[in-house]
């Protein structure tokens, strides 16, 4: 049974909390992933596909280059892709937290040639690179202007920037149900969760051009994902670690006019839906 203050972590559920800096919300970021270091491949289906797709749009850049950065690499999975279709480059892959870069050199095992660093993906970077690339991380940055004109920076002549994100649609249908939720309750206002405030691809391909990038390719597509209930979902997402990095109680009455919301207004045939909204963006520094 899942119980109300076992997913007070979850997206955006329960009142907004006090004001907190970027520093807060990385750690928040760090805590959630580092504790679903060994869930996370189990529940991880779309984030395996961006994975597959990302790989796919860098194409020959990702032969060709000799530097490549993996920013966020989690426990490993593009690490490992990364090493298949290049297996010669100098290959650097960082995170935020030390049990998934332990979990990623685990998987990739001693004989890789990767350099592992356990580091922040929006500090300054030193070293030149031919790509940077990055999986379902960057709609978690707290800076991300900022950010992809460092990487510009960072980038060698002619060098790439690839990365898979997700968008605003990303859990519509939880976003919709937690608004119906809130009104059947008359809450004076309504949770949002983080995806909400995801970038779409228009505010991607600014940032990148105002970051420096003249030549950038991005795509979108809407993907869905099928569960047997509403909690079997929260679970699935709570082990994956990408839950609200700034947490705070709720109310069980709001849980349980959440999940009927939910399930009356999307369940066909013993399944809910899930919406993703992956962007994936190639861009390379002219």
């Amino acid at each position: 049974m899942l119980e109300h203050n076992e997913l007070k972590g979850l997206p955006g559920l329960g009142p907004a909390p006090p004001t907190l800096d970027c520093m807060d919300v990385k750690q928040g970021i760090r805590r959630n992933f580092a504790r679903r270091a060994r869930s996370y491949d189990r529940h991880a289906e779309m984030q395996r596909r961006m994975a597959h797709g990302l790989v796919a749009a860098v194409g020959e850049s990702l032969a060709r280059a000799g530097r490549i950065l993996e920013i966020g690499c989690g426990t490993g999975y593009l690490t490992h892709l990364l090493r298949q279709a290049n297996g010669e480059a100098r290959l650097v892959a960082l995170d935020l937290d030390a049990a998934l870069v332990a979990a990623a050199r685990r998987r990739l095992g001693p004989e890789a040639g990767v350099s592992w660093l356990v580091a922040d993906g929006e500090t300054p970077l030193r070293g030149e690179y031919d790509l940077i690339i990055a999986n379902a991380t960057f709609q978690w940055f707290t800076r991300p202007g900022e950010t992809l004109a460092a990487y510009y920076r960072s980038l060698a002549p002619g060098g790439v920037l690839a990365f898979s994100t997700l968008g605003p649609q990303t859990f519509r249908e939880l976003a919709e149900a937690l608004n119906r939720a809130a009104r059947s309750l008359n809450l004076p206002t309504t949770p949002p969760i983080p995806a909400q405030g995801f970038g779409d691809r228009e505010t991607w391909s600014d940032r990148l051009y105002r970051a420096g990038f003249r030549q950038a390719r991005l795509t979108r597509e809407m993907a869905t994902a099928s569960f047997p209930s509403v909690k079997e979902f929260l679970k699935a997402l709570q082990a994956t670690g990408a839950t609200n990095p700034r947490p705070c109680p709720f109310s069980p009455r709001l849980l349980t006019a959440l999940i009927e919301a939910y399930q009356t207004n999307y369940a066909r045939d013993g399944a809910i839906p899930v919406s993703y909204d992956m962007i994936w963006a190639v861009a390379e520094k002219s």
